[in-house]
């Protein structure tokens, strides 16, 4: 039975997440998710220049630094925040962004492998012959050769980053020159080889885009509230209620008796005796909450009962008692010899 062969899975560079912001304008974070720094900065660079092809805008977003205080600025200078290299927002009309989103990853992958190919070849010109006889590695050991090699690699990538919007011409590598001076050449000739079409973006990928985008929710319709009747009942009581008030305040001036106060739908007892012959303090009435607020705003009329106490007025506020002094003793009147004779006269 013959093996099957399957396809490798496609290698993620780049990590999007379509939104809709508050503005209804369509906007997608794109994150770089290489594990080094350097080959993160290289994915970005291909995706800004893929952004000038599909008409679509981008921006740097920011980043807090994480545990930033006042005191850490003011003595070690940490800033509280910066760009963030490995991130990148694009927006621009809903088709458009969601075409570059569905491109974008095949771009990068065909910009690696393109890359890749070019850093074979590196190798294959460091091992062979020619390049040991014409003397370019006499005053090379291994570590100067990788970085070399990873130079050489950056600046490959670099030129077919460019060639996304201008096609390269055609170009051969010279065999008298070490070749990590030629990366222009190896570039074109590896996109030559294969180029990267930066237009691929298929159908079913564009709509899966659109439907995995994160939308705002409807906005909710909010209806007027009605009154509610217990509102109406508790203003057309309120002349009852202040009736029932003024009778309540005029039964503490006179004895205490057994009578009762009919409110609308409520019945509230206003004194009685007790078994033992006691007068009972007579119940408040239990009134509604509007009722008790219209009540604590209005005035008493005939004051209260504590009013009635000595050193206090009717509205309940304490006065200085007055002292009453020694009464005067009689004007004495002065009589003269005059005044002695008008009287006898």
């Amino acid at each position: 039975m013959p093996a099957t062969r399957t396809t490798p899975a496609r290698r993620t560079y780049v990590e999007a997440a379509p939104y809709v912001n508050g503005y209804g304008r369509f906007e997608a974070e794109l994150t770089f998710s290489a594990s080094d720094k350097r080959r993160a900065l290289e994915h970005r660079s291909a995706a800004v220049e893929l952004t000038a092809l599909y008409g679509v805008e981008w921006r740097t977003p920011w980043t807090l630094t994480p545990g930033w205080t006042v005191y850490r600025e003011q003595s070690e200078g940490t800033q509280f925040g910066r760009l963030d290299d490995r991130r990148m927002i694009v927006s621009g009309p809903e088709r458009a962004v969601a075409r570059y989103l569905a491109a974008l990853p095949r771009v990068l992958a065909g910009l690696e492998a393109a890359a890749t190919r070019a850093a074979r070849a590196f190798g294959r010109w460091r091992r062979s012959l020619i390049a040991v006889l014409s003397g370019h590695l006499e005053y090379e050991d291994p570590s100067t050769l990788r970085v070399r090699a990873r130079e050489f690699r950056t600046a490959v990538l670099g030129h077919l980053v460019t060639y996304l919007r201008t096609p390269p011409a055609p170009a051969t590598s010279d065999p008298a020159r070490p070749l990590w001076e030629q990366a222009a050449a190896v570039a074109a000739e590896v996109w030559a080889e294969r180029p990267v079409d930066p237009w691929e973006a298929p159908g079913d990928e564009v709509a899966a885009v659109l439907a995995s985008a994160a939308r705002p929710a409807a906005l909710a319709v909010v209806e007027p509230v009605t009154t509610a009747p217990a509102v109406e009942d508790d203003e057309d009581q309120a002349p009852a209620v202040h009736q029932l008030a003024d009778d309540e305040h005029q039964g503490h001036d006179e004895e205490p008796a057994a009578a009762a106060v009919e409110v609308p739908a409520r019945s509230v007892e206003i004194a009685g005796t007790a078994g033992s012959g006691t007068p009972r303090r007579p119940r408040r009435a239990l009134l509604p909450g509007s009722a008790r607020r219209q009540l604590a705003r209005r005035p008493h009329r005939y004051g209260s009962i504590r009013g009635h106490d000595q050193g206090r007025r009717p509205c309940g506020r304490l006065q200085p008692p007055q002292r009453t002094g020694p009464a005067a003793p009689p004007a004495r009147v002065r009589t003269t010899a005059r005044t002695r004779k008008a009287q006898q006269t």
